[in-house]
């Protein structure tokens, strides 16, 4: 399966959609997470690892190695334009991500505690957005690299979506972020994939 060169172009209203859910999910945002059980001591399944380790930078980094190793020698002194975007589109999703987060300050869904942008107080360490949820940075990796392999490999679209909505749903259910941390990761990184392509290509 070739990739596309140029790349099609993310449609307005994919920004639109993520805006009106993410207004019309934050009243709900501490009820949903109240409402999901907390289980402490359970592990985490095989498939909730799985999805998981698509929010590691490190899962892309790796991948986007091995598509330069499988070009051919005559194609490696260009380092192809799919190969750049699946490396560079999660890697400034997830940075930008969690440069955000010492901003919005908000902070984490921590049992007994969960109630919508409660702001935390600034620190003297403000730049550190340890406890912070918004937005979410796994999903933010795990967002850019599906848009980056949807856009080059259209067909793939529904499945990588799919397996990125998992790694989003692996933090809402382990209590980890609400789910307009993981929306907001979404818009950010189809922010990253738009501005990022006409870059790699030129």
């Amino acid at each position: 399966m070739n990739s596309l060169d140029p790349v099609p172009a993310i449609p307005r209203w994919s920004f639109l959609t993520v805006l009106i859910m993410i207004a019309l999910l934050t009243p709900f945002d501490s009820g949903i997470i109240s409402a999901i059980p907390e289980s402490p001591g359970q592990q985490r399944g095989d498939l909730m690892a799985l999805f998981r380790i698509l929010g590691y930078l490190p899962t892309w980094v790796g991948i986007s190695l091995l598509l330069l190793v499988a070009q051919s020698n005559t194609d490696r002194p260009r380092l192809p334009s799919h190969t750049k975007s699946l490396l560079l589109t999660p890697m400034i999703s997830g940075a930008l991500s969690e440069a955000l987060k010492p901003i919005f300050r908000r902070p984490d869904p921590f049992p007994g505690l969960v109630d919508t942008w409660q702001r935390a107080p600034f620190g003297p360490e403000w730049w550190d957005g340890t406890d912070f949820c918004f937005p979410s940075g796994h999903s933010a990796v795990a967002f850019g690299a599906a848009i980056a392999i949807s856009r080059h490999w259209p067909g793939t679209t529904p499945w990588i979506f799919l397996a990125a909505a998992g790694c989003a749903a692996t933090r809402i259910l382990e209590h980890g972020h609400y789910p307009t941390d993981v929306l907001a990761s979404l818009l950010i990184a189809l922010w990253v994939s738009q501005r990022l392509e006409p870059v790699i290509r030129d």
